[in-house]
């Protein structure tokens, strides 16, 4: 693939008609800030339209590791701020998980580590996905304190049942690549060494189909998903966040997290 834009936490890459778009934080497990998903839903912007196929991937050992715990915890200077960076951090993920449904092409996850948090969206917002072997996924929210994001109770339900989607937030199960696939979370698995050709093989199977097909599949899938759209679904979740947030236990919570991790993300990236 030909590097078409580099951001600080964006590679957008173009292999003819395919984009990857690359979360480029690995340092921070390529954790998520209202910055980087503000970068990420401009990139969709300019991408709608002109690829025949949209991957999402991240760079280093780790997929992507949710909310950067420490920079929710360095905006609590007052409620305001709080408040004002949550909603961001919350609604910015909405806003790109909502232009991922809406895309007129195929999305791949491209699953390259640990999916943590409200990362799990951008796996579940995609049409297929393929997860390297040793990677897994974890809530984290039970730990945390927050209040379940990035369509863990939006989108997660319709894959796996509202029970089963209850007992794994509860209990903070750390659910592996196998048990994804078994769990029909994601589409095929790949040895680390042989991700990209797996990627690759992926896109190929895929091109000779009507893409068409797979968006007009999609929309009436998402349809039927319930009374609610998706768009209230996760303006929920957004609500209940911000509420959750602003416990003094999530706050204690996130101190005794940064204090065993202060990089936000080491927790995340070993088994």
């Amino acid at each position: 693939m030909t590097l078409v834009h580099a951001s600080s936490e964006i590679l957008v890459s173009r292999a003819d008609d395919v984009v990857r778009l690359t979360l480029n934080r690995p340092g921070r497990g390529n954790s998520l800030t209202p910055g980087l998903l503000d970068t990420l839903s401009q990139a969709l912007d300019d991408t709608a339209g002109t690829a025949r196929a949209v991957v999402l991937s991240g760079t280093g050992p780790c997929f992507s590791s949710g909310g950067d715990v420490a920079a929710i915890r360095g905006h609590d200077t007052s409620a305001e701020d709080l408040h004002a960076y949550s909603d961001a951090l919350v609604g910015g993920l909405n806003r790109v998980l909502l232009q991922l449904r809406a895309l007129p092409c195929p999305v791949i996850a491209a699953v390259n580590g640990p999916v943590t948090g409200g990362s799990l969206g951008l796996m579940l917002a995609a049409d297929l996905s393929l997860m390297a072997r040793t990677a897994f996924i974890q809530p984290y929210y039970a730990k945390m304190g927050f209040a379940p994001d990035g369509g863990w109770t939006a989108l997660l339900p319709d894959r796996i049942g509202r029970a089963r989607t209850a007992h794994w937030l509860a209990l903070d199960q750390r659910v592996s690549a196998d048990q994804a696939l078994e769990m029909g979370l994601i589409d095929q698995l790949a040895e680390p060494e042989n991700f990209e050709q797996a990627l690759t093989d992926m896109l190929t199977r895929l091109e000779p189909h009507d893409a068409s097909v797979i968006v007009t599949s999609r929309r009436l899938l998402d349809a039927q998903a319930g009374p609610d759209g998706l768009a209230d679904r996760l303006d929920a979740e957004r609500q209940a966040f911000l509420i959750q947030v602003a416990r003094p236990e999530t706050r204690a919570r996130m101190d005794r997290f940064l204090r065993i991790s202060p990089k936000s993300a080491a927790v995340e990236v070993h088994p």
